[in-house]
């Protein structure tokens, strides 16, 4: 099944491809840049219009500025394509809404590329902890000062650190706080944003930021046992990760090895196999929460 890319994003280099790859896709790439010489692409484009007037390709992954995502989005599903699409999946909640309603209508796959809940190690600890107990989640995800350059720093691109980071925040929410009654608190913070949410006994305290000191890293408390992950919203694909549990003073921190892993290789493995099912329902609901979710706090 042959997959059309039109962009060729830094995410695409790094960690789409070698996930495509691995999984033994055709790709084909639409681009403005040279690609990767050592890149095996099965036919590539420098019109993001011609490729998708003239390619077979029956899934397309929209890896463009963040202001892109919307428009070259209805396009592909007008062209009856499966749309997936690097987050955030637009810059609005109607925006959103438009995708869902066009990929129902033509009965295709509408997916946002968060893959973060992929990791073995997020999917580890969710097994073990008890969420009927009490539970606080503390997360931060600061990363430096971006080049000036970068499309992430303009606003008329849909940059900014919302845009960019308030994905993880919905699905922080979703996967926690999903079925439940639950309060968020959203504000501004001198870098970026801070959300905290709460239930009857679960309680999420949140910091996104740019031009900040590095840190990636989810930790859980829950039953007298304390879980850290770090690389936690962007786990790398070259490094071997540790999974960090300790409890009272007299146990022993222990460390649970993971092997290297490219969380977009599972997402996609996914992928794949729901469009050969053609079950998209759970795909639609699950946007549309997430849509709603950021609607709270935008």
């Amino acid at each position: 099944m042959t997959i059309l890319v039109l962009g060729n994003s830094n995410i695409f280099r790094r960690k789409v491809y070698f996930a495509l790859k691995k999984i033994k896709v055709p790709i084909e790439v639409a681009s403005r840049r040279n690609i990767n010489k050592n890149f095996k692409i099965k036919k590539s484009y420098t019109s993001y219009k011609k490729a998708l007037n003239d390619t077979k390709a029956k899934i397309v992954y929209i890896s463009l500025i963040n202001s892109e995502h919307f428009n070259w989005a209805v396009k592909a599903l007008n062209k009856k394509k499966h749309v997936i699409i690097d987050k955030p999946i637009t810059l609005n909640f109607n925006h959103t809404k438009k995708l869902v309603s066009l990929a129902k209508k033509n009965n295709l796959l509408l997916s946002e590329a968060i893959v973060f809940q992929k990791d073995l190690r997020f999917k580890n600890v969710t097994k073990k902890i008890d969420l009927k107990k009490t539970t606080h989640i503390y997360c931060k995800f600061h990363i430096p000062k971006l080049d000036k350059k970068n499309f992430r720093n303009f606003k008329k691109y849909g940059g900014g650190c919302f845009h960019d980071m308030s994905p993880y925040a919905a699905y922080l929410i979703y996967y926690f706080f999903n079925k439940k009654k639950y309060l968020i608190d959203y504000k501004k913070s001198k870098n970026g944003f801070l959300i905290k949410s709460q239930s009857k006994n679960i309680f999420l305290d949140a910091s996104f930021s740019f031009n900040d000191k590095y840190k990636n890293e989810i930790i859980i408390y829950n039953k007298s046992k304390k879980y850290f992950i770090d690389y936690s919203f962007s786990p790398p694909i070259n490094k071997i990760l540790n999974l960090e549990i300790s409890g009272s003073i007299k146990q022993k921190k222990r460390k649970i090895v993971f092997s290297r892993q490219n969380v977009f290789y599972t997402y996609f493995s996914e992928i794949f196999k729901i469009i050969s099912k053609k079950r998209y329902n759970s795909y639609y609901e699950k946007i549309e929460k997430i849509a709603e979710i950021k609607k709270k706090f935008s």
